[in-house]
């Protein structure tokens, strides 16, 4: 059985492997934006960064952040016109492939909104390539709606927004 839980400084090196495992073995390395390693430092940050796992028996398999912090935001704000200083990002998620198919992506993208919505956030805004069906599904699943399709840098990606004023 899975369980879910917030990932702790502890486990900061096996959160390293499974990303590094998942972008060895995609097949489009367009479909996640890779981290630097102070993203991954501030993902320890719980004032900027909420990040959860899913684990099998101890083993992480999945993994998706909410991203607190106006750097991660300012950019797509600007993009959608929005007008908010309460806005995070979904973001980073991912799991191993043969982890996937399971809804593990579509919980942790569950509890995630539900951490925001603790912290009275008021839209969160999401990022995914046009073509990964998958993550798109699971976005939509969520509530959230494709605003705009642009070019962030190198990257073509869908932009959702998930307004949560009416849930607060």
């Amino acid at each position: 059985m899975i369980e879910y839980r917030k990932i702790t400084i502890e486990e900061k090196e096996s959160l390293i492997n499974l990303i590094d495992k998942v972008l060895q073995n995609l097949e489009r390395k367009e479909f996640f934006i890779s981290f630097t390693t102070e993203e991954i430092d501030m993902m320890f940050d719980d004032s900027k960064v909420i990040v959860y796992g899913a684990y099998d028996n101890n083993k992480l398999v999945g993994t998706a952040q909410l991203c607190l912090s106006e750097n991660y935001v300012e950019e797509l704000k600007q993009i959608l016109s929005l007008d908010s200083n309460s806005v995070a990002e979904l973001d980073g998620a991912l799991v191993l492939e043969e982890y996937r198919n399971k809804g593990i992506m579509k919980e942790l993208s569950k509890r995630l909104i539900e951490e925001a919505k603790n912290r009275n956030i008021e839209y969160i805004v999401i990022t995914v390539h046009p073509e990964n069906i998958a993550s798109n599904k699971t976005f939509s699943f969520t509530g959230a709606k494709v605003k705009q399709t642009v070019n962030l840098g190198e990257y073509l990606r869908n932009i959702y927004l998930l307004d949560l004023t009416d849930n607060i």
